[in-house]
């Protein structure tokens, strides 16, 4: 399956990564991307996996970092709905195509 990101999803993404180059440098601001396609890459490979979200979304957890990707299978392609911080508030994404 191919993924592809909601653009709310990628600007989050895009936010996460400058704040850890921002706060720790380069070498956490990498790793958070490194991530991102990790989980991203693992939702495409085993779509089945993970935990059920709201509204018919799958969720999976970043390992080293307090994110959530939420994604929905549509036909051939994964599509990424939020890379949610583990704080902010549930659900703020569920609206999302």
């Amino acid at each position: 399956m191919q993924v592809s990101f909601n653009s709310e999803a990628l600007a989050e993404a895009e936010e996460a990564a400058h704040w850890y180059r921002e706060n720790g440098g380069v070498a956490p601001s990498l790793a958070f991307t490194q991530e991102l396609k990790r989980v991203a890459n693992l939702a495409a490979q085993q779509p089945g996996m993970g935990s059920p979200g709201l509204r018919g979304t799958t969720r999976l957890h970043f390992k080293r970092f307090p994110y959530t990707l939420f994604f929905r299978i549509d036909g051939e392609f994964v599509r990424v709905l939020a890379i949610a911080h583990q704080s902010r508030r549930p659900g703020y994404w569920a609206e999302r195509r």
